[in-house]
């Protein structure tokens, strides 16, 4: 295992390998499946155990990925929650991702810059309060039985996802933001 690697090591991968164990315990399969298999792609490069893939990151026009991001939304408005088309479209973005993150970093990296490294602080604490009141809510829901004082992301989104307009809207943004955190590069 090489140890050199923690200098440069990216706080998103406890977040992945954090979720993913959440939605173990939770049981939720394609969450597991999701974050589990984000997880490990990326703990296997932080530890240097894969050295291949692309030789950069691969880039893409603006016109392949807005036909992605318009045709997933297509399919998420004209198909039944929960059924198979939504399905097909969210499990279809693992390989992608794994696609996307499969490439090799340069061997010496730029060291960031103040405002960077407080940009990450920021994101950190964001994401770890934002973490922590989903994880209470979510408990409290359990334990009090009461979806209503204490709703989960998922709840509140619910009446929105339930419409088809909200799905497109919903999956739309999810894959722009994607692309935007992958930093997926654009020619």
């Amino acid at each position: 295992m090489k140890w050199s690697a923690l200098r440069g090591f990216n706080p998103w991968v406890i977040v992945f390998v954090g979720m993913a164990l959440f939605h173990l315990w939770r049981g939720s399969i394609e969450d597991i499946l999701v974050f589990g298999i984000a997880a490990l792609v990326i703990l296997t490069q932080v530890f240097g155990f894969t050295t291949f893939g692309f030789k950069s990151q691969p880039q893409f026009g603006i016109v392949p990925i807005a036909v992605v991001v318009i045709a997933s939304g297509l399919v998420m408005f004209f198909t039944e929650r929960h059924g198979s088309w939504n399905w097909f479209v969210i499990l279809a973005y693992i390989p992608i991702g794994i696609l996307l993150l499969f490439h090799t970093d340069a061997k010496s990296q730029l060291v960031p810059t103040r405002q960077v490294l407080r940009s990450r602080w920021i994101w950190a604490i964001w994401a770890l309060g934002f973490a922590l009141v989903e994880l209470v809510a979510y408990l409290g829901s359990k334990v009090y039985d009461d979806l209503e004082t204490f709703p989960t992301i998922s709840v509140l989104l619910d009446p929105i996802i339930d419409t088809p307009f909200g799905r497109a809207v919903f999956v739309v943004f999810w894959l722009v933001s994607g692309v935007y955190l992958f930093g997926v590069k654009r020619r």
